[in-house]
């Protein structure tokens, strides 16, 4: 299995299917134009020696008020600022892919992704999901996330990110 960047003149995103519609048609019709904006960047799961796309998951620059950040990690925010974030935007794997574990193994690349983009090129203090549903707060509550209470996002800070990945 290969994770990298979507490329719509090589990925086949015609056959794939998570089953939540909102994610199949994010794939299939928006993914792209997001990319072509600089509004997110969409990484594909493809197995090896195939086209096909297996999963996915978006990434993007976000900032959210200081407030919304558990008081825990509050304390080491200097003034009012906005705190700068790493959006995993929308994260899918195909229903073929179901069982599998490659749910936790795109999680798991977007979170190396993010901590290495954080620790050399671009600030960010922790990685903010929006879930889509119950289920979604429980596959990221089993990683560490956070349920930040009044914007129903999640949060899981670098520093929690960085002891997962430190050589």
């Amino acid at each position: 299995m290969e994770i990298t960047l979507l490329d719509t003149r090589i990925h086949d995103r015609s056959k794939f299917n998570c089953g939540e519609d909102s994610l199949t048609q994010y794939l299939k019709k928006q993914a792209n134009q997001d990319m072509r904006k600089k509004l997110a960047a969409c990484f594909v799961l493809i197995p090896d020696e195939s086209d096909i796309i297996k999963g996915y998951y978006t990434l993007a620059n976000e900032s959210i008020d200081k407030d919304e950040v558990p008081d825990k990690y509050k304390k080491k925010i200097p003034g009012n600022y906005n705190v700068s974030v790493t959006l995993l935007g929308r994260l899918a794997r195909d229903i073929t892919m179901k069982g599998k574990g490659m749910g936790e193994y795109l999680l798991i690349d977007a979170l190396r992704r993010s901590y290495r983009i954080s620790k050399n090129e671009v600030g960010s203090m922790a990685v903010v999901v929006d879930p889509i549903n119950q289920k979604a707060i429980w596959f990221y509550s089993k990683y560490g996330f956070i349920l930040l209470p009044d914007s129903g996002r999640m949060f899981l800070p670098m520093n929690a990110i960085s002891r997962l990945f430190k050589k």
